[in-house]
C-alpha cells in the first residue's frame, strides 16, 4: 500500500461532490489504496477544507438575456420590444400562424415572463409559466 502525497490530499480536499468522487477513484487505483482510507485521510489532515457548501440552485435565470421594457409604465403591463423575443420553438403550421398575429410583447405581471400577444382588446391571457390569468383592455 502506497502513501498518497500531501499535495494530492490537499487538492482532493478542495474538491467536492462528483468531482471529488472521481478523484478518489483515480487516486485509489493509482496508489492502491481503498476509498475508505482516502476519505479518512481527508478528514484527518489539518488545514483548510472546502468552504461550507450550500445547495446550488437548480436554475438561475440569466440576467443578460432578459428583455428590458421599452417604456416604464406605472399602470398596466410593461411593453417590450417584440424583436428581442424568440418564438420559433414550435415548428407547427398553427404556431406559425399564431406568431404572425403577435404584435406586442408584455411581461407577465405575476412572474415577469415575456409574453407575445396580438393587439386585439379585450384579451384574456394565461401565462404559460405561472398560469396567472389576466385580462388586458388597453
Amino acid at each position: 500500500m502506497s502513501v498518497i502525497p500531501e499535495h494530492e490530499i490537499n487538492a482532493l480536499k478542495a474538491m467536492e461532490g462528483y468531482e471529488q468522487m472521481l478523484e478518489i477513484d483515480r487516486l485509489s487505483k493509482a496508489y492502491q489504496v481503498d476509498e475508505a482510507s482516502i476519505r479518512a485521510t481527508i478528514s484527518s489532515v489539518p488545514g483548510q477544507g472546502p468552504p461550507p457548501s450550500t445547495p446550488a440552485p437548480l436554475w438561475v435565470p440569466s440576467q443578460k438575456n432578459q428583455p428590458q421594457p421599452s417604456t416604464p409604465s406605472k399602470v398596466g403591463p410593461a411593453l417590450l420590444n417584440r424583436e428581442q423575443l424568440r418564438y420559433e420553438y414550435d415548428p407547427s403550421r398553427e404556431a406559425a400562424q399564431r406568431r404572425e398575429q403577435i404584435n406586442q410583447a408584455i411581461l407577465c405581471s405575476a412572474c415577469g415572463v415575456a409574453l407575445g400577444i396580438p393587439d386585439v382588446r379585450p384579451i384574456k391571457v394565461t401565462c404559460p409559466a405561472c398560469l396567472f390569468e389576466t385580462t388586458y383592455t388597453e
